[in-house]
């Protein structure tokens, strides 16, 4: 059936995908150098899982299956086409169940195309409204190749006179035809053979120009993403020789960045967990990204004349200001994304731009940035108020104590929020019970910096670790034990990045490895009550911690444990992270308030948490709903305090 020209044909459809393919690739290539990429063995394997075996797209069972119906219809006949191009030979009953297999996998296609176009264009659900006419050409291209498949079965069917049984779908196509003429059935053939070639070459040619970039691009993507703890920033190295710090223009990011924005499918499943998008505020990680493409796509035209208008800017006319702001890191969007893409990673570039060259960031965040310098908490309280809260306690610091078995590091909130030192005070009453020998460094500790680098100060953060990092060096500290999960994270996760080597554990963790090795029991005499465990954004997807609090919970007698709807790593934000803990929430619905709602939905007696900042937003949230009297918030440390056997 080829022809002399066919080669050709391919060959001229190659070449203009690879100047396509080399468009995008200067594109890519205008970022910043990435670090090199390592671990190929455990990519590979991502690669099968993820990108092939569609792991997290199947999340969600009906665009998953729609997905893997459209995706096995174009990727097996490709295989097949281009494993027949060498000479081999089969049984005939292998051939005729491979006919078979080839005939269900076009029909699931098809299924597939109706799904999607069902969902897109008559469901219509928030995350697909920004339909456009390139989403109806690709289902309506990859519609025809598999009809046109069909067709052409059908009448090689009709020609050779071979049954159907082991082609259902080509029979079914053969009736079409079945009232014309033989001689014309073999001209037609011939003539949809080569329409199906041409199309399928047409589709080839314009991969890199249409949305069917995805299928290079979020494969890549998955085999390239980036391996170790979730959401830890990169840090900047270079402070007295850098000229510029953040990302103000493209340029500013990695090229790893800029390939994320042609990743990207639009499936809109991180607008779809963003709790600033579903409380109206002007963040969808969806839109950021696909913003930021086509800003990059400007990249692609001519310079402009100079009495034309200037190139915009990235933050401001393409990014807004509030957008940037709105964002509180809870990462949702990365664990959400089928390809790993994150929105965290460009927009703390962007914070850090504004906060260190433009000096652009929330009035309210000043106070912030020269209480944390000054005193080393975000309050302005005095740094030698910062062991008040264990003097009545009998805890030793370590200046005291010389050798313990771990350091609890309280943070900021365990240390001078009224509230949080209650938290404080339960965990010192737990571990002394246990008998564990424990230290604090009292006046000598400080801000553990997190809210200072995701607001974008990394020179204050910068600062703030130094100084941990000498502390803990003069006295020796291996293991540490905080109690904010913020905390954890910085020194677990991102103080190595100062080359230090910690074990931190976080107290819930801590207190559930006392209750299985005996340390600590529990009293079985608490009243029945029914609670609600809300996931910290920065214990759970950042650091994967969801059992231990729930085992701690269900230990205690009498408790019985709810689950809200989004829990575990679809968690809902609380709202305070990314800073915004110290940042006013004008815009849109108070996320917090959003949380509570989605608590009070399972109707408890109390609401559990392991977070000073969530506690902190639950109880706001409980106040504004004027149920604060019925349903209180604690810590799992004072429902652990509480239930000890005494």
């Amino acid at each position: 059936m080829l022809t002399i020209l066919d080669p050709l044909w391919v060959l001229i459809a190659l070449t203009i995908f690879c100047i396509g393919i080399r468009r995008r690739y200067r594109l890519w290539m205008l970022g910043q150098r990435d670090d090199k990429v390592r671990g190929i063995g455990q990519r590979c394997a991502d690669f099968i899982i993820y990108a092939i075996g569609h792991r997290r797209i199947v999340r969600e069972l009906y665009p998953g299956l729609m997905h893997v119906f459209i995706f096995c219809a174009c990727a097996i006949p490709l295989i097949i086409i281009l494993a027949v191009q060498f000479q081999f030979s089969t049984p005939v009953l292998f051939g005729n169940l491979f006919s078979l297999f080839l005939d269900a996998v076009g029909c699931l296609g098809l299924l597939g195309i109706g799904l999607a176009a069902y969902r897109r264009y008559v469901q219509k659900p928030d995350r697909l409204s920004d339909s456009r006419a390139e989403d109806a050409v690709a289902l309506i291209w990859v519609c025809l190749i598999i009809i046109l498949g069909f067709c052409v079965e059908g009448l090689r069917l009709n020609i050779t006179g071979e049954p159907g049984v082991w082609a259902p779908a080509g029979y079914a196509f053969s009736w079409l035809f079945s009232f014309a003429p033989a001689h014309s059935q073999i001209s037609l053939h011939k003539l949809l053979w080569r329409t199906h070639l041409f199309v399928v070459l047409g589709l080839i040619a314009c991969i890199p120009y249409t949305k069917f970039l995805h299928i290079i691009t979020s494969a890549i993507n998955v085999f390239l993403r980036t391996y170790g703890p979730p959401g830890v920033l990169r840090k900047i190295d270079d402070f007295e020789t850098a000229e510029t710090f953040g990302a103000a223009r493209l340029e500013d990011f990695t090229r790893l960045q800029l390939f994320h924005l042609d990743a990207c499918t639009r499936c809109g499943r991180c607008q779809d967990s963003c709790p600033a998008h579903l409380t109206d505020k002007p963040l969808s990680p969806k839109k950021l990204i696909q913003d930021l493409k086509a800003h990059m796509e400007e990249k692609l035209k001519p310079p402009a004349a100079d009495n034309e208008q200037a190139e915009k800017l990235m933050i401001g006319d393409v990014i807004q200001h509030d957008t940037v702001w709105s964002c509180t890191m809870c990462l949702n969007c990365h664990f959400q994304c089928p390809v790993f893409i994150t929105t965290v990673d460009k927009t703390i570039e962007m914070r850090r731009d504004l906060v260190l060259m433009e000096s652009n960031f929330p009035v309210e965040v000043q106070a912030v940035f020269k209480n944390m310098e000054n005193n080393s908490n975000p309050w302005g309280i005095g740094r030698h108020m910062r062991g008040e809260w264990a003097k009545e306690l009998g805890v030793p610091t370590m200046a005291e104590a010389g050798e313990v078995e771990i350091l609890l590091y309280a943070g900021c909130a365990g240390a001078f929020d009224d509230r949080y030192k209650k938290v404080s005070t339960a965990v010192v009453k737990i571990l002394q019970q246990a008998g564990v020998n424990f230290g604090i460094l009292g006046t000598e500790e400080g801000c553990c910096g997190d809210s200072a680098r995701r607001i974008g100060n990394e020179y204050v953060y910068d600062a703030l670790v130094q100084h941990n990092i000498s502390v803990f060096q003069q006295y020796g500290v291996k293991k540490i034990l905080t109690i904010c999960p913020h905390c954890h994270n910085a020194l677990k996760n991102e103080y190595p990045q100062y080359g230090i080597s910690l074990e931190v554990v976080h107290h819930s963790e801590f207190l559930c490895d006392l209750l299985r090795q005996g340390r600590i029991s529990l009293n079985g005499s608490a009243p029945p009550m029914t609670v609600c465990y809300h996931d910290s954004c920065f214990l759970g997807r950042y650091n994967d911690i969801y059992q231990q609090p729930r085992t701690l919970l269900k230990a205690i007698s009498g408790v019985s444990l709810v689950e809200m709807n989004k829990n575990l790593d679809r968690s809902f934000c609380c709202g305070a992270g990314g800073g915004r803990m110290w940042m006013e929430e004008h815009l849109g619905r108070r996320i917090n308030e959003a949380r509570v709602e989605q608590a009070l939905e399972k109707q408890p007696d109390a609401i559990a948490t392991a977070c000073p900042y969530c506690l902190t937003m639950f109880e706001d949230g409980l106040k504004t709903k004027n149920v604060f009297d019925a349903v209180k918030v604690f810590d799992i440390a004072e429902y652990i305090a509480n239930a000890l056997h005494k």
